[in-house]
């Protein structure tokens, strides 16, 4: 593989980074809703529980960040698998 090639390479790689980055960086900003007028609903318990709208927003996006991740992972393995980095 060439010097132009590899610099392709490097380059769909750090694009792909950076909007998985921006992705999660929305999703850790979605979480202020909790302080304005928007999140009031979530302040409230769910039903008969002990779980607020919050906590449940909040480990709904620890789950999304490792998933958001794991695709990333695959993502790069299937690149690196296709012959991109030979």
């Amino acid at each position: 593989m060439d010097n132009a090639a590899k610099l392709q390479v490097i380059r769909a790689r750090t694009r792909r980074r950076f909007v998985f980055t921006l992705i999660t960086l929305l999703l850790y900003f979605s979480f202020i809703l909790n302080w304005t007028a928007l999140g009031d609903s979530l302040a409230g318990r769910l039903g008969m529980s002990h779980v607020t709208g919050s906590l449940l927003m909040f480990a709904a996006l620890i789950v999304t960040f490792i998933l958001l991740e794991l695709v990333f992972l695959l993502m790069n393995r299937a690149t690196t698998r296709s012959g991109e980095d030979s």
